[in-house]
């Protein structure tokens, strides 16, 4: 079991309107190494039409914005992005994990690396807390058979897998994991822990619906879901998956912990259900000593 720092849950008004104890775990962040952070946002955003970012990409910036925004802890998610680069990715996340306790680093592989198994097996060895994966910016396609023997790697290693799901701004082209590809992995593989990213689809909450909500194996997190999903949409695609599979995730730097609390509230989340969703769920999964 991992075991991170207890700290006392925080008192959160801006979901309950009320003084209520919540812990906050943010499933679904960025950050980048200090030296590329000032280059890659802005070259960032620009590809996805000047979307804004609300912190600087670095670590001192995440924590700051932690502080400011009354999040407990972050899970980080990395991303290699060509062949041949995961085994560094990894080692920047097993550094940021080490130096700062309140970061819960996921490790990246890319499915075209012949070792692509040894490298999930390395992961699960390094204490990260899962694989993350994005068939856009990893440019393949998340159903192609092909690559079946590295979810059951990660599979067979105990970890969970977030994926992003449905398009992306920067990356535009073909849906490289569209909803329908991610159920028929989860059918394929089910005891993977498979995380949907942006609520299954990216914006797509019928797609989301129509094949992810009635697998066990498959998680949402939230991410973005201020900025893209109309609220309304978002509650029926909420409630149709459960609180117990979703996860509070802000895409922090392009999103803000408060735009997506804020939006937990307009929906009508209280009680139980909010609890799941803000961190107990996320604590489950990631067999976090709490």
């Amino acid at each position: 079991m991992n075991s991170v720092p207890t700290r006392a849950p925080l008192i959160d008004k801006l979901v309950s309107g009320k003084a209520r104890l919540f812990m906050i775990i943010d499933f679904h962040t960025h950050i980048f190494p200090d030296s590329l952070a000032p280059r890659t946002l802005p070259h960032l955003s620009k590809i996805a039409h000047d979307i804004p970012y609300h912190t600087d990409g670095t670590q001192t910036g995440a924590l700051e914005a932690m502080r400011r925004w009354g999040v407990d802890y972050s899970v980080v998610l990395h991303i290699a992005t060509k062949p041949g680069q995961a085994r560094r990715i990894n080692a920047f996340a097993c550094e940021v994990q080490a130096a700062h306790p309140q970061f819960l680093c996921f490790g990246s592989l890319h499915p075209a690396d012949g070792d692509a198994p040894a490298v999930a097996a390395e992961i699960a060895g390094a204490g990260l807390y899962g694989v993350k994966l994005h068939p856009a910016y990893q440019n393949f396609q998340f159903g192609d058979e092909r690559y079946y023997p590295v979810y059951q790697a990660v599979c067979d290693c105990g970890l969970p897998l977030l994926l992003h799901a449905g398009r992306d701004p920067v990356a535009p082209g073909a849906n490289r994991a569209p909803a329908e590809e991610i159920a028929r992995v989860a059918r394929a593989f089910p005891r993977l822990t498979i995380i949907a990213a942006h609520m299954g689809a990216l914006g797509d909450c019928a797609d989301a619906s129509e094949h992810l909500c009635g697998l066990d194996n498959v998680y949402f997190d939230t991410a973005m879901s201020a900025p893209l999903l109309d609220p309304d949409a978002f509650r029926a695609l909420l409630y149709k998956r459960g609180s117990d599979h979703v996860l509070f995730g802000t895409d922090c730097p392009w999103s803000t912990a408060p735009d997506e609390l804020a939006l937990l509230r307009r929906v009508g989340v209280t009680g139980s259900d909010l609890e799941n969703i803000l961190w107990k769920n996320a604590a489950c999964l990631l067999k976090l000593a709490l």
